[in-house]
């Protein structure tokens, strides 16, 4: 499936007759990556959670590619009509929703990032100091997979069986922006906001899951917490609080705990992806050497009640995914509170120097004093 999504976003610059092409990939998009963190999940259960995914070609004429498109979409929507949809009948947005800004540019220090509404309001890329750290073609945000049911959160829908065009979603019930500590009133489609620092507070119901959820921007640092309430039990498969979407041209990556770095790895640049479940590390970082940055991701709180891991998805060329990995099969019993933090920084090094950088970085993130 990954072999799907590789095609779908290579080469974006088409317009005019390749317009539809273009719309329909990236309307495809999530609902492919839905459907292979579904294969992965299946995958990983049997197979270590490391993953050989489908390899990749690199054909690049023009024609050649708009073929493979069009054959490819063609394959998706046959597997998307042949899958059993569970949708419940979707609950409709508020009618202050309607109000609610598209797209937001937020800009604090040397970080940008944007809040986009058709992704229910949630990240979409972030950049430091001009560089692409995280990548805007993805879903950011909390996603549940449900038994029987599928991935739903954020950009991940459910068509409902029967009612063409309709379908289930994240249902979010407010929103709020502030501006250092100043709130957003004046709303308009299309936003760019600047200042010394930034927060979003957003509620929301995935079925019977009550989120709140905080994005700020401050110091130098990006930090989102939810936190999950259930209001009935609801069977996952796994929960997935919070995910980035690292930028590809990452080559390397470490993940660590509190006393040091526990693993190493070096990204596939080409031909194959895969996906590991790492356990009993609280922090990871990227490096993309060519710019001499780097990125660091610390999972700062989780549930005392639960186990909760870290998920890498590399696909090359499209992203290196790093996400909370919860609730793993489990019914999740009605009045569950849960809360879960993470707090992405970033810095400036060399592939001599970079991971002595990174684990001074996640030590400062980790000892700041963060709410």
């Amino acid at each position: 499936m990954i072999c799907i999504h590789r095609f779908l976003l290579e080469d974006d610059s088409f317009d005019g007759s390749h317009g539809a092409i273009h719309s329909l990939s990236r309307c495809c998009h999530v609902r492919i990556e839905a459907l292979l963190l579904n294969r992965l999940f299946n995958l990983s259960q049997s197979q270590n959670d490391l993953v050989p995914c489908i390899p990749f070609q690199r054909e690049r004429p023009m024609l050649l590619i708009c073929i493979r498109r069009l054959l490819i979409i063609s394959l998706l929507l046959l597997e998307i009509l042949g899958e059993k949809s569970r949708a419940e009948e979707p609950a409709r947005q508020t009618s202050e929703s309607q109000k609610w800004p598209q797209e937001v540019v937020v800009t604090v220090g040397d970080i940008r990032t944007r809040i986009d509404g058709p992704k229910m309001w949630t990240l979409s890329g972030i950049e430091f100091q001009d560089t692409v750290m995280a990548t805007e073609d993805s879903a950011y945000g909390s996603v549940l997979t449900i038994r029987n049911v599928g991935l739903l959160g954020t950009a991940h829908f459910l068509d409902v069986p029967g009612k063409p065009g309709q379908v289930e979603k994240e249902l979010v019930t407010s929103l709020q922006l502030f501006m250092d500590d100043k709130p957003v009133r004046d709303f308009t489609p299309k936003m760019n906001l600047s200042g010394k620092s930034f927060r979003m507070a957003r509620k929301s119901k995935i079925r019977a899951m009550d989120l709140e959820t905080s994005v700020s921007l401050h110091e130098g640092m990006l930090i989102e917490t939810v936190s999950f309430h259930a209001t009935a039990p609801i069977d996952l498969r796994v929960a997935y609080p919070w995910m980035y979407a690292l930028a590809p041209e990452a080559t390397v990556s470490v993940f660590g705990d509190n006393d040091d770095i526990r693993q190493r790895g070096t990204f596939f640049l080409e031909g194959k992806g895969m996906s590991q479940v790492i356990q009993k590390a609280n922090w990871m970082a990227v490096f993309n050497p060519s710019r001499g940055k780097g990125c660091v991701c610390c999972f700062l709180k989780h549930p005392p009640t639960d186990e909760a891991s870290l998920l890498l998805i590399d696909a090359p060329g499209i992203y290196r995914k790093v996400a909370a990995y919860s609730l793993v099969d489990k019914i999740v019993p009605e009045g569950f509170d849960g809360t879960y933090q993470s707090a992405v920084g970033f810095f400036n090094a060399t592939e001599r120097n970079w991971e002595e950088h990174a684990r001074r970085r996640a030590a400062e993130i980790r000892a700041s004093e963060i709410p």
